[in-house]
């Protein structure tokens, strides 16, 4: 009979803690109203049991002119702005030394250059006042980045699969498996007088899926592109906070932000406000 009391006890308790846990936060989202339609990106504010304030600031990196500035009067209030980009920091890209090893990723701010023509917005690196004095570079160097992508022996085509895999079980889970209608939609948009637009609203809805294809990628022992990358911007947080800053935000793209949720929780933090901001601002023809 004590066994049998004991084992209810025990289940009791387990259910508890399964309803107690938090919920993931999504961190970015697609947004349809009357007049426009928006794409939005979250800032989630955690606290530490040490009273330790740290906002996860969800980035687009390519976005209205508009957000980015909005990003840059909030990032005045922090103690200390932790932000990502694989190789020097900021102030540091320009050195002659560094510009070989910057040149190895330039495909990736090519392909943003033409999206963000394409869809007529602007770019982050552009947009973001990355030399302000509380900017702390949060994320791997290249000689960093390349060797860990050695040891998990990750390169662009086993992040393809992934991310094809993972894609493949959303669309699933959402039912969507027609390529031929999506190509004929593109089609019609390229045709419209303001395809700009349209085309941002189609790649705005598809961001919905966003955050479960990297957690989908994520599994089987994650990816340097997000996991490995993250455990170094935590490393920073804890490093500042040891130097006293009490109030900080750690600006990375959106889609690294879950995986981010989770580890901060792990450690004691406890989640405690949800702020959203229009990253694309997407009004109806008339």
């Amino acid at each position: 009979m004590k066994r049998l009391l004991l084992l209810h006890v025990t289940l009791a308790f387990a259910v508890l803690s399964a309803a107690e846990e938090p919920k993931p936060t999504n961190f970015i989202r697609f947004v349809e109203e009357d007049e426009t339609d928006s794409l939005q990106t979250a800032i989630v504010t955690y606290e530490s049991p040490q009273k330790v304030r740290v906002d996860l600031v969800g980035a687009i990196h390519i976005a209205d002119k508009a957000y980015f500035d909005a990003l840059n009067e909030r990032f005045k209030g922090y103690d200390a702005v932790l932000y990502e980009l694989v190789g020097p920091s900021f102030e540091d890209r320009d050195k002659p030394e560094v510009k070989k090893d910057a040149a190895k990723l330039a495909w990736v701010g090519q392909l943003q250059t033409m999206m963000r023509d394409t869809l007529k917005l602007h770019g982050q690196l552009e947009g973001i006042d990355y030399k302000a004095k509380n900017f702390v570079h949060a994320d791997m160097d290249m000689s960093q980045f390349t060797e860990t992508q050695t040891e998990k022996q990750e390169n662009f085509l086993t992040l393809y699969f992934k991310a094809a895999q993972a894609q493949k079980e959303v669309n699933e889970k959402r039912g969507v498996n027609s390529d031929a209608a999506g190509m004929v939609m593109l089609l019609k948009i390229l045709t419209m007088k303001d395809s700009s637009t349209e085309l941002k609203r189609m790649i705005a809805q598809e961001f919905d899926s966003v955050e479960d294809i990297m957690a989908g990628m994520e599994t089987g022992g994650g990816t340097v592109l997000v996991g490995e990358r993250n455990k170094v911007a935590l490393q920073v947080l804890d490093k500042q906070i040891a130097a006293g800053k009490k109030r900080l935000a750690i600006f990375y793209g959106a889609a690294h932000l879950g995986d981010m949720e989770t580890r901060l929780l792990k450690q004691g933090y406890k989640r405690t406000k949800v702020e959203w901001l229009k990253a694309w601002d997407l009004p109806h023809a008339k």
